[in-house]
């Protein structure tokens, strides 16, 4: 991890205007690959602060004009930071509109396409962890009327493992 400086990691997270969007897609799969592979969780936070991280990531979902390929590996990020710290999880709460840009994404996902049914499947796995500390704010947010729709116009696309109650598509 020493060899990334987290200063233009996150400087390439907040581009996202044409040529841009290549930058930032190359800064979050580097994020993502650092918090995979971090063996020491400290050391991580302290390189990549969930404090400025985070919100930068939400950002990206309350940008419109973002695609899916950026968005999924945007999700991924998030779930990544939100698996190691449920501390996390107020971070993104904090970030008004991020919890109902991540609901919307799931009204209009196209399960036929290959990113964006990826894209469902992070935005699900978000979800979950987030209501596991925060469930009033995902309601809030209208995301049990998205996930219900989810369910009712693409539930016969999505198998739910009868082993582990997980999603998949």
């Amino acid at each position: 991890m020493a060899d990334v400086d987290p200063d233009t990691l996150l400087e390439w997270l907040q581009m996202g205007q044409g040529d841009e969007r290549d930058m930032q897609l190359i800064a979050l799969e580097q994020l993502c690959m650092l918090l995979l592979m971090s063996d020491n969780v400290d050391r991580c936070f302290e390189t990549c602060p969930p404090r400025t991280f985070l919100p930068a990531l939400c950002k990206i979902f309350l940008d419109e004009s973002a695609p899916d390929n950026v968005l999924e590996v945007t999700a991924r990020a998030i779930t990544y930071y939100l698996d190691v710290s449920a501390e996390c999880t107020r971070r993104i709460v904090g970030v008004d509109g991020a919890i109902k840009a991540l609901c919307n994404r799931l009204v209009v996902v196209e399960l036929n396409n290959r990113t964006s049914r990826d894209l469902a499947e992070q935005c699900v796995k978000v979800l979950e962890l987030i209501c596991t500390r925060e469930s009033g704010a995902v309601f809030e947010a209208g995301g049990l009327n998205c996930v219900l729709s989810f369910i009712r116009d693409s539930g016969h696309l999505v198998h739910i493992s009868p082993h582990n109650g997980k999603a998949n598509f």
